[in-house]
């Protein structure tokens, strides 16, 4: 895909007198893509856009049951491996993998073809105890390098700076 940001970069460099390898370093992109965006006219670029503005998207015959997917789950965020998987047992073999169905889901999203549920946080407002009787506890975890996944614990007592954390692998 040609960016048009980048074709505007790579163009005004050329315009300079910058050669390729000055871009590249300039740059930091890939030799092949600099070499793609620096040989590339403007009418070519152009076409290039006109031509894939709007192609055929490989899973839009698969539209109605995606969205039948998302319709029985009550629009809930899904697992794309799982709506994937649903797919390929209904329909067969498909055309794409999860990564575009994932970008085609987006685009649905994105065109207003599908609306998916937004996850609500409720929020109330503690009544003020007094110090000491109120505390705040919050667990977590976290995953080391070494891939050891370690479990945590804290607490804090209201108005006050002491602090209690556990850690448990």
């Amino acid at each position: 895909m040609i960016r048009e940001k980048m074709y505007r970069k790579i163009q005004n460099f050329k315009r300079q007198g910058y050669s390729k390898t000055e871009i590249i370093t300039r740059l930091g992109k890939d030799p092949k893509t600099v070499a793609k965006y620096y040989a590339l006219d403007e009418r070519g670029f152009r076409s290039y856009r006109r031509e894939h503005m709007f192609r055929d998207k490989s899973l839009e015959r698969y539209e109605k049951d995606i969205l039948e997917v998302y319709e029985k789950n009550e629009f809930a965020k899904l697992n794309m491996s799982s709506v994937y998987d649903y797919l390929e047992e209904r329909r067969g073999e498909l055309p794409a993998n999860e990564q575009t169905l994932r970008n085609y889901v987006s685009y649905l999203i994105q065109t207003d073809k599908l609306r998916l549920k937004e996850k609500l946080r409720t929020y109330a407002k503690v009544p003020q105890l007094p110090f000491g009787r109120q505390m705040q506890l919050d667990f977590g975890q976290y995953t080391c390098r070494s891939g050891l996944k370690i479990f945590i614990f804290a607490a804090v007592l209201s108005a006050s700076r002491y602090k209690y954390v556990i850690f448990q692998d």
